[in-house]
């Protein structure tokens, strides 16, 4: 029997870098380019990217990483690639490429997930390097009242 799930795409992103409508570009200085904000008790599906530009270079292809910060704007006890790791490789637009490494973590209220280019697309012959995403991030929502999350603080 297949089993009936909502999820819900966390589409609190925060870009740091967002070139125009095709999303974020992959031949750039690899870096920190977004975050996710939890905004609920939620668990992992996948982590994921709409490829908008063919991925490409002919010395790397580009490939991005998934970061949980346990706590929103720190980076201590950081993840490296623990939400997920999609190695984009030469996709074509279009292609949607997932993680399920992370499938079942629970994240909470006061946690981000951070959308890193680990690898940019390079050509040191200065050739074509190419590639653009839209980074996304799937998960289950786990009902819970405010006054159980620990990092939910309502004001004064």
């Amino acid at each position: 029997m297949l089993r009936y799930e909502i999820l819900v795409a966390l589409t609190q992103l925060l870009f740091v870098d967002y070139d125009d409508a095709l999303g974020v570009d992959m031949d750039q200085s690899p870096a920190d380019l977004g975050t996710f904000i939890v905004p609920f008790k939620c668990e992992v599906f996948l982590a994921g990217a709409v490829v908008t530009e063919v991925c490409c270079g002919a010395d790397t292809t580009p490939i991005v990483d998934f970061d949980l910060r346990p706590t929103a704007g720190s980076d201590s006890d950081r993840g490296a690639a623990d939400i997920g790791h999609l190695i984009l490789g030469t996709s074509a637009a279009g292609a949607v490429m997932y993680d399920e490494a992370a499938k079942g973590t629970v994240l909470e209220p006061g946690m981000e997930v951070v959308f890193e280019l680990k690898t940019a697309a390079a050509d040191a012959g200065g050739g074509l390097q190419t590639g653009h995403v839209l980074p996304f991030l799937l998960v289950k929502v786990i009902p819970e009242v405010i006054g159980n999350l620990a990092d939910m603080v309502e004001t004064a």
